[in-house]
């Protein structure tokens, strides 16, 4: 097994391949979680990854790894972070479905002040204004 510090270098590096294919970060990500969790070094990581693919056109893969963050115990600090930084379609979505389990707050801010940031946050992607609108709406 690899160490940790190199299979998250290779996440950061990991760009599809010029006809769309994901199948390396898939294998990455399935590397790092060879346990039931992934390290907590790689939340950071993870989280940034999402945010350089705003628009997810990975046929799953980053589905998988939204699904893996959520398995980390307490990474609603990292994901208001990333919402900061750079608000994405699946980062949005994982605020809605921590709404959808009850959650009132993610690390201390409302859910709806979370998503009216992501209607005024500059580098939030259309997609990601779109998705905290309909939630707004949906309140």
């Amino acid at each position: 097994m690899r160490p940790t510090s190199v299979i998250l270098q290779d996440i950061k590096k990991f760009q599809p391949t010029a006809d769309g294919n994901w199948f390396t970060l898939h294998e990455l990500v399935q590397e790092l979680w060879t346990e039931d969790e992934g390290p907590a070094e790689a939340l950071v990581p993870l989280f940034r990854l999402l945010e350089r693919f705003p628009e997810d056109e990975s046929a799953g893969v980053l589905w998988g790894v939204l699904h893996g963050i959520e398995s980390y115990p307490n990474y609603e600090t990292e994901l208001v972070q990333s919402l900061q930084r750079h608000p994405t379609d699946l980062t949005v979505t994982m605020v809605h479905r921590m709404a959808n389990s009850g959650y009132t707050l993610v690390a201390g801010h409302a859910m709806k002040s979370l998503y009216q940031a992501v209607l005024a946050h500059p580098r939030a992607s259309e997609e990601a204004k779109e998705r905290a609108q309909d939630y707004l709406a949906d309140k």
